[in-house]
């Protein structure tokens, strides 16, 4: 996880100045495609993911990262006189890590269901008329495994994949939600003359 704060580092003060300039919109909406791109790359991972397609969406994870929060931060916070800013931040933020931890819990259950799902449709190919499983087994049997080890050497394989599948779903539904978002991102009408100041001073705080 340490690339994902390598260009979060780099690009936040450049997002900074640029942010007084544009809407913020703009940023944010950039930000989720970023972020939506991460999770389609890593939807397609298998088991045998190598280093490299690990590292590559964290790296890119970055740039969505300098372009989160500062942006959102602004658009929650503009129009609002000075004195609510505070108040304000305080709500944003426990409503973000509430929803944060719901949405944990709600991932948890989907993932959980889904491995359920794909390891019922792995095993269903499992018998004695599929010709490439019980080639499986008895290559198992060669190398010195009994028939009940060979079984069980197959679940926890089809256990690992079907864990793996239900990942990759999660992911690959986290992409569209990301893309969907964008549409409440312009929904919203920044005041650029209320608060931006001290909602860029709360953002990067």
């Amino acid at each position: 996880m340490a690339p994902v704060g390598l260009f979060a580092v780099l690009l936040s003060p450049i997002t900074g100045k640029i942010l007084p300039r544009t809407d913020p919109r703009y940023i944010a909406t950039l930000s989720f495609l970023v972020f939506a791109l991460c999770f389609w790359m890593r939807s397609r991972y298998t088991t045998g993911v190598d280093t490299y397609s690990l590292l590559l969406p964290t790296l890119i994870q970055g740039i969505g990262m300098a372009g989160f929060f500062i942006p959102l931060v602004s658009i929650t916070l503009s129009g609002l006189p000075g004195q609510r800013i505070p108040a304000a931040s305080g709500l944003s933020n426990f409503v973000r890590i509430m929803c944060g931890g719901i949405g944990t819990l709600i991932f948890q259950t989907a993932w959980n269901h889904r491995s359920i799902m794909h390891h019922a449709q792995l095993t269903e190919r499992a018998n004695a008329y599929n010709p490439l499983f019980d080639q499986s087994i008895q290559q198992m049997g060669a190398a010195g495994l009994s028939q009940p080890q060979a079984y069980g050497l197959f679940n926890s394989m089809a256990t690992q994949q079907a864990a793996q599948l239900g990942v990759n779903d999660l992911f690959f539904v986290s992409a569209g939600i990301f893309v969907a978002l964008i549409a409440l991102i312009w929904i919203t009408k920044p005041e650029r003359a209320g608060g931006d100041a001290g909602a860029t001073a709360a953002a990067a705080h």
